[in-house]
């Protein structure tokens, strides 16, 4: 049973990092130095702690974890305001706007990979081996997704807000709105448990973060969009 949850995480581990290399690719004008992604990377672990710390105090005053207070509410909110917070440790190296989108989506990254190492961890005592598989590659498949799109949306627009000369605290906080609300539609969503209502969500995000990134690129020298719609 080991070597199978030995396997589980190194197998995730080898599709965050084939998405790490998509981000990093997508950056096409001037691609980041890679070590930056990775650190990126690593700092989203640290965002999983700060959002887990924020859940626990609710859970504390007698809210349980797995309420859809917390679920809907709670969880997004946390999880998007630590990971933007990572975000912006970057700030200085976005020179380019596609670069909010590099960076978003390499802490979303590892924030998701750490989560579903802790689920693989937690659920291999409860479990059969093969339905530990299913949950491991469903939460590949559309968790990972879902977190990237909630994370580079709010980037993107703490970006825009940022190049537009707001302040930081303000962009910041108008960054975790767009970026709470995805994550909390897409948790609605899983709540019922209907696996083709949930990949069409996915698919939908995943559309949407093509969006972003085609907006970001559309950006002027000015940081005004382009695009017209």
């Amino acid at each position: 049973m080991l070597e199978g949850i030995i396997g589980l995480i190194v197998t995730t581990l080898l599709y965050a990092m084939i998405v790490l290399l998509v981000l990093w690719f997508s950056d096409v004008e001037k691609m980041e130095p890679i070590t930056k992604l990775l650190t990126a990377f690593v700092l989203g672990f640290a965002s999983l702690l700060i959002a887990a710390s924020i859940e626990s105090t609710f859970t504390l005053w007698g809210i349980a974890a797995t309420s859809v207070f917390m679920v809907v509410m709670v969880a997004p909110i946390a999880e998007e305001l630590a990971k933007i917070e990572m975000v912006r440790e970057f700030e200085r190296e976005m020179d380019e706007p596609e670069d909010a989108l590099i960076y978003g989506g390499s802490v979303a990254l590892g924030f998701a990979f750490l989560e579903n190492v802790l689920y693989i961890v937690t659920y291999s005592m409860e479990l059969e081996y093969f339905t530990l598989i299913d949950l491991a590659m469903e939460r590949m498949v559309f968790c990972i997704p879902a977190h990237i799109t909630a994370t580079v949306t709010g980037a993107a627009v703490y970006y825009y807000f940022r190049k537009t000369s707001s302040p930081p605290l303000e962009s910041y906080i108008i960054s975790i709105i767009p970026a709470a609300i995805i994550h909390s539609f897409y948790n609605m969503v899983a709540l019922t448990g209907n696996l083709l209502v949930l990949s069409i969500t996915v698919a939908v995000y995943v559309a949407l973060t093509f969006m972003v990134w085609w907006l970001l690129r559309s950006m002027s020298a000015t940081f005004q969009l382009t695009t017209k719609f």
